[in-house]
C-alpha cells in the first residue's frame, strides 16, 4: 500500500515538473508572453514599440524572440508588425532600442534615414507582401549625416560624390534653418524626420496599388543618452 502511494506521489511530482518545464520552454520561445501574430493596427504597433522602448530605456529588456525555437519557427515566413527606417549609425541598433527580436521588425537603414526609391520599394514590399501597415521613420540625436548637411558648400565639396548625393536629399529639410543657430543640429534632425515622412506620404499617394496607399507613417527621434524614443505626429493613409 505504501509503495502504491509513493508511486502516485512520484507521478504527481513528475507531472508537476513536466508542466513547469513546458511553461519554461514556452517562455523561452516567446509564445507565453507574445504570439507570432503581427499587430495589424498601427495604434497597436506603436503601443508595442513604446512598451519595448520603455523596457530598453529602463534597463529591463526581455530579449524576446531570440531563442533557437523562435528562429526555427520563422523559417517558413515572416510577419513583422512594423517597418522601421533608421540611420545606419552604429549607436542606433533598432531591434535593441525597441526590445524586439527575430521576425518582429522590418528594418531599413541608411545614413541620415533618407527616402530614396529603393527605400520606398522596400517599404512597399513590406506593405504589399507582408501586410505591414505601420512605418516609423526614426532619426537620432547627433546624426553625422545631418551634421554634414549643415556644413557649407565649400566644406562639403571634399566629400565623395555618393555621400554628397545623400546630403542633397537632406538639404530641403533643413533649408529654413540657420546653420549657426542655437541647437541647430537638434532642430535639423527633427526637420529631416518630418521631411522623410512627408516625402514618403507624397510617394505613397502617387501609387495606384491600394495596399501601398494603406500605410501609416510616423516620425520619431532617438535620444542617445537616455535611450528613449520621442514619437512625432502620424501621417495617416488617405
Amino acid at each position: 500500500m505504501s509503495q502504491v502511494a509513493m508511486t502516485r506521489r512520484q507521478l504527481m511530482v513528475a507531472a508537476g515538473w513536466l508542466g513547469f518545464a513546458n511553461i519554461i520552454g514556452r517562455t523561452r520561445c516567446g509564445v507565453c508572453d507574445d504570439s507570432k501574430i503581427s499587430a495589424t493596427k498601427p495604434a497597436d504597433a506603436i503601443a508595442r514599440l513604446k512598451e519595448g522602448n520603455q523596457r530598453f530605456a529602463d534597463g529591463k529588456p526581455k530579449h524576446r524572440h531570440a531563442s533557437r525555437e523562435w528562429r526555427e519557427s520563422l523559417v517558413s515566413g515572416q510577419d513583422p508588425f512594423a517597418v522601421l527606417l533608421g540611420c545606419a549609425d552604429s549607436r542606433v541598433p533598432i531591434e535593441l532600442i525597441f526590445d524586439q527580436g527575430f521576425g518582429d521588425l522590418f528594418v531599413i537603414r541608411n545614413a541620415g534615414n533618407v527616402i530614396m526609391e529603393d527605400v520606398m520599394g522596400s517599404i512597399e514590399y513590406a506593405a504589399l507582401h507582408l501586410k505591414t501597415k505601420l512605418v516609423v521613420i526614426m532619426g537620432h540625436e547627433g546624426c553625422g549625416a545631418v551634421s554634414a548637411a549643415l556644413k557649407s558648400r565649400e566644406e562639403r565639396a571634399n566629400e565623395p560624390p555618393e555621400l554628397q548625393q545623400v546630403l542633397k536629399l537632406i538639404d530641403p529639410a533643413i533649408a529654413h534653418l540657420d546653420p549657426g543657430g542655437k541647437s541647430v543640429l537638434k532642430q535639423a534632425v527633427a526637420a529631416n524626420v518630418r521631411w522623410s515622412v512627408n516625402s514618403s506620404v507624397r510617394l505613397r499617394n502617387q501609387r495606384n496599388h491600394p495596399q501601398a496607399r494603406d500605410i501609416t507613417f510616423v516620425g520619431a527621434v532617438y535620444e542617445l543618452k537616455t535611450g528613449r524614443v520621442r514619437f512625432h505626429g502620424e501621417a495617416k493613409p488617405k
